[in-house]
């Protein structure tokens, strides 16, 4: 298992918040708005507020592998080049230039391609646990201790 799918299965460690400028967010809200495309059954990431749950995973204590692809500084230098190579801004750019843009990232480094599109699918179905946990009626989310309703015959 990479060290990338076992770091972000530990609990969550406190540490200093992960803090992206306002055009960083947005350019990545867009990323994972693209990576995950909403559908009928699902919302998209940016509805859920995912960028807040992909950001928990980036603390600096919790990526404490020096081999990870998926670090901070990188980030970071992948949102600036994904806004260079579309004229300045990525989130402006039409569907099929984000597309094509991030289809050239995925060629060019296929390991932090990787990385991102596992932490954001990691982070996109915590969040839509956490959310459904949120909204379940009380006896869905009674204990799982409690004894089940006997069968009927």
């Amino acid at each position: 298992m990479s060290e990338l799918i076992l770091s972000a299965m530990l609990p969550r460690r406190q540490g200093p918040v992960v803090e992206l400028s306002a055009e960083e967010r947005a350019t990545l809200t867009t990323i994972l708005d693209l990576l995950i495309p909403a559908d009928g059954d699902f919302p998209p990431p940016s509805s859920l507020h995912l960028i807040d749950e992909f950001l928990c995973y980036l603390r600096a204590e919790a990526f404490r592998y020096p081999s990870l692809s998926l670090s901070l500084p990188r980030l970071r230098a992948v949102l600036r080049d994904l806004n260079l190579a579309a004229d300045g801004n990525f989130c402006n750019a039409s569907s099929e230039l984000q597309q094509t843009i991030l289809w050239q990232l995925e060629q060019r480094d296929p390991a932090f391609f990787q990385a991102l599109w596992t932490l954001a699918n990691h982070s996109y179905y915590a969040r839509l646990a956490m959310r459904a946990r949120a909204t379940a009626p009380a006896s869905l989310s009674a204990s799982p201790s409690a004894p089940a309703p006997a069968a009927e015959h």
